[in-house]
């Protein structure tokens, strides 16, 4: 028998059992790194090409994406149909193989698959890739997921349920990376990454008696700060790609390997001065004459634990009261994936948006939900709360609710001990909380203690990582518990 009819036969043999659609951790590992890459995906077009199960697709079509489903095994359609009929949700079931897909061209906004590719030899995943490529919309993504050959627990896993025979998944190579593949393709290379370390250690099920180690290994992964979980190899590689080229600037800077080694200071610099490019067209730029010499005096030191948490490239930053938009153009020249809100528009440049692929958008923090369904690994918040007109408590419970497991609050705002010890000021917890159809003033409406720093972060079940004084100004790091 051939390999590949081989390969075919282990899946139909493998989907002709029953399947549970009961949702689990693997599953919630992938659809949030979908979430978190297609920036939301309501309304959307997604291809699943090499479908399997249709667990995560079938998630993704609840959520009012339009999904569409590919598979050369008759047996894993049918339960995937089975299953979008019970959850009376709408799909579209295409019996084909992925090498060839009987599809048109350009028609989906988002093409994926996880735990496909390292089943084929590798001309036969450029095959795959270009034909995700071709069914692809200009602009839309590409993402593949597969085992990462640098996972430890899971190669260990692996490698003793070959030797023992009891490895049921056929031919599967682990990839280093598809930087490479994706580029002979022509898919233009955007990030890569690993995911689910936690879920990795089900391979060690394989080896007798783990049981001991799996605790051992997840006692050790929990204990471990953020910054540390990520740099330690999960058990997927996750390869992102653009149909199209990347935005000339925007690749420009993606490609800057010696930005990181600059300092804060040389960052910062670069960024405003980016920023002032745009403002130079202005006949009146309040930001060439007073802010940009000022804005760093507020929260200066906050760039440095903003440069620990951008060492991923990819990472998401939600900047709430942007304004200008210096701390996301830093944010953006480091890799980050730039998001900003602003009550007020005046102040931001529809060109920098463009140009960097900084996605921007109006709204009033205390009366409005924070657009868009995306999870945030960052969320700036500085120099707002002073500013806000009613309960800052509600604001921050939307942000906590809105970054991931983890996630980091950085927050500047005036000490009241510096800037109006004498004033009073209303105690936080009488502050009245804001109602529909309520009034807005602009100014600054109440400046806060640390006590006061301390009690918001235990009002909203953040964890205060550190609080300090810079030229007046609190500056605090909450991390979400």
């Amino acid at each position: 028998m051939l390999q590949d009819e081989q390969q075919k036969l282990i899946w139909d043999q493998l989907w002709s059992r029953e399947v549970s659609y009961h949702w689990d951790s693997l599953s919630q590992t992938i659809y949030d790194k979908i979430m978190e890459v297609s920036g939301g995906i309501q309304g959307k077009r997604i291809l699943e090409a090499g479908s399997g199960t249709g667990k995560i697709s079938l998630r993704l079509a609840a959520e009012h994406a339009e999904v569409t489903l590919v598979d050369y095994s008759e047996n894993a359609l049918f339960n995937s149909r089975s299953a979008f009929y019970k959850a009376k949700v709408p799909g579209t079931f295409v019996h084909s193989d992925i090498r060839e897909m009987q599809l048109p061209d350009q028609q989906f906004d988002i093409t994926w698959n996880a735990g496909v590719l390292e089943h084929f030899e590798e001309d036969e995943q450029i095959t795959i890739l270009r034909e995700m490529m071709r069914v692809t919309k200009p602009g839309g993504t590409i993402i593949v997921l597969t085992p990462f050959a640098e996972c430890l627990p899971y190669r260990a896993g692996k490698e003793a349920a070959e030797q023992l025979g009891t490895w049921m998944y056929g031919m599967e190579r682990p990839a280093f990376t598809f930087k490479d593949s994706f580029e002979r393709c022509g898919i233009s290379f955007i990030e890569e990454s690993s995911i689910g370390f936690l879920d990795s250690l089900d391979f060690l099920d394989f080896i007798r008696d783990s049981q001991t180690v799996k605790h051992w290994l997840t006692m050790w992964y929990h204990g471990l700060p953020e910054q540390e979980k990520r740099n330690v190899p999960g058990y997927l590689l996750v390869s992102v790609g653009m149909v199209g080229p990347l935005p000339e600037t925007a690749e420009n800077q993606w490609n800057q390997p010696l930005y990181h080694k600059q300092s804060p200071e040389e960052k910062l610099s670069r960024a405003q001065a980016i920023i002032s490019s745009y403002h130079v067209k202005r006949n009146e730029s309040h930001y060439l004459s007073v802010y940009k010499n000022e804005e760093a005096s507020y929260w200066f030191p906050l760039l440095e634990t903003l440069d620990s948490l951008l060492v991923n490239r990819g990472t998401k930053v939600l900047d709430i009261g942007a304004a200008y938009g210096t701390l996301l153009m830093y944010s953006v020249l480091s890799g980050a994936q730039a998001y900003g809100l602003d009550r007020i528009a005046d102040y931001w440049s529809i060109e920098l948006e463009q140009d960097y692929g900084i996605r921007w958008s109006q709204c009033n923090i205390e009366a409005e939900d924070i657009p868009g369904n995306e999870r945030y690994d960052v969320a700036l918040f500085t120099e707002v709360l002073e500013h806000m007109n009613y309960n800052p408590i509600p604001v921050l419970r939307k942000i906590h609710e809105r970054l991931m497991p983890g996630g980091s609050l950085l927050i500047s705002t005036p000490w009241k001990r510096h800037f109006a010890p004498a004033h009073s000021d209303p105690d936080l917890l009488h502050m009245p909380y804001y109602r529909t159809g309520d009034g807005f003033i602009d100014a600054e409406m109440k400046y806060y203690t640390i006590d006061e720093l301390y009690v918001l972060s235990e009002a909203t079940d953040f964890h205060v990582k550190s609080l300090e004084v810079f030229n007046g100004h609190l500056l605090a790091w909450f991390l979400k518990k």
